[in-house]
C-alpha cells in the first residue's frame, strides 16, 4: 500500500512545504502531517525514499524531515542525493537512532538538523520555523529583538521579549490575533468565538475558556515576565504586549 498521502488544509500560497519521509504511517498519518498542517505548514508524508522522489517530480518543498531507517534506502543516503540535488533546502533528520556516528555522519551528508524521536509536534514547527528563518535569504539582517511581544513574519510564531517562540495551532493563532489587533483592551468572548469562525450562540464558552487556558500554560513556560494573556473580569481576555 503506498504511504503517500496529500492533507488538504487551508494552508496559503506562502506556507512552508514540508515533506515527512517516516515509514510508520500511523506516527506520520495520525501525528506528525496533520499536526504540521494545524501549525500552518504545507505538510505531505512519504513512507520510503521512492515516495518522496516520486512526488518530487511534481512537488517542491522548502524543507525534508526524514528518517535514517527507511524501508527501501537508508535515510543518510537520501540526505546526500537531496544534497547533492539542491544546495539550498532543508533538512531535518527525525530519528529513534541514538548512535552518535549516525548524528555525525547525517550532519556530514548536508543535514540542517538532528531531531531525536519521540517529538511532539510544537517543538518540530518551531524547529522548522527556525531552520526557515536560516535559509530565508531575508534572515541575513536580522533586526534587534522588540523588548514585547509579537507575531513572527509568518504569523505561525508568537515571540517573547525575551526572544523565547511560541509555534502556533490555526485555532491559537485566531485567538490571538484578534487580542493583538485589539491593542491591549479586553476582547469579548463572544468576539473571540466569531474570530473562530463559529457563531457565540452555538459555541460553548466553556470550550473557549479551555482553549485560552491551555494557550496561557503554554506562554508560561517563557522564562521569568508576565504572561501577556490575562482575564478582564465580566468581559473576556485582553494581551499585554510590554511584561
Amino acid at each position: 500500500m503506498s504511504g503517500l498521502k496529500q492533507h488538504h488544509v487551508s494552508a496559503s500560497k506562502s506556507a512552508l512545504r514540508v515533506a515527512i519521509v517516516e515509514d510508520e504511517e500511523r506516527f506520520r498519518e495520525a501525528v506528525l502531517v496533520p499536526g504540521l498542517c494545524d501549525f500552518g505548514f504545507d505538510a505531505v508524508g512519504a513512507g520510503s525514499a521512492g515516495e518522496l522522489y516520486k512526488v518530487m517530480l511534481s512537488r517542491q518543498f522548502d524543507i525534508i524531515v526524514l528518517d535514517i531507517g527507511l524501508p527501501d534506502d537508508s535515510g543518510l543516503n537520501v540526505v546526500r542525493h537531496l544534497r547533492q540535488l539542491n544546495a539550498k533546502i532543508g533538512l531535518i533528520m527525525l530519528t529513534s537512532s541514538v548512535e552518535r556516528r549516525d548524528r555525525i555522519q547525517s550532519l556530514s551528508e548536508g543535514a540542517d538538523m538532528y531531531l531525536p524521536k519521540p517529538i511532539d509536534v510544537d517543538v518540530l514547527a518551531v524547529t522548522l520555523r527556525s531552520l526557515a528563518r536560516r535559509l530565508s535569504p531575508a534572515s541575513e539582517a536580522v533586526p534587534a529583538a522588540p523588548s514585547e511581544w509579537h507575531l513572527d513574519p509568518t504569523g505561525w510564531c508568537l515571540v517573547a521579549p525575551s526572544g523565547a517562540i511560541f509555534a502556533l495551532t490555526s485555532t491559537e493563532r485566531s485567538i490571538v490575533n484578534a487580542l493583538i489587533e485589539a491593542d491591549g483592551s479586553p476582547v469579548t468572548r463572544e468576539a473571540l468565538i466569531r474570530s473562530l469562525g463559529e457563531d457565540p450562540l452555538l459555541f460553548d464558552h466553556h470550550r473557549l475558556d479551555m482553549l485560552v487556558y491551555r494557550l496561557r500554560r503554554k506562554l508560561s513556560d517563557t522564562e521569568g515576565g508576565q504572561n501577556p494573556l490575562l482575564t478582564s473580569r465580566g468581559t473576556g481576555y485582553l494581551f499585554v504586549k510590554r511584561p
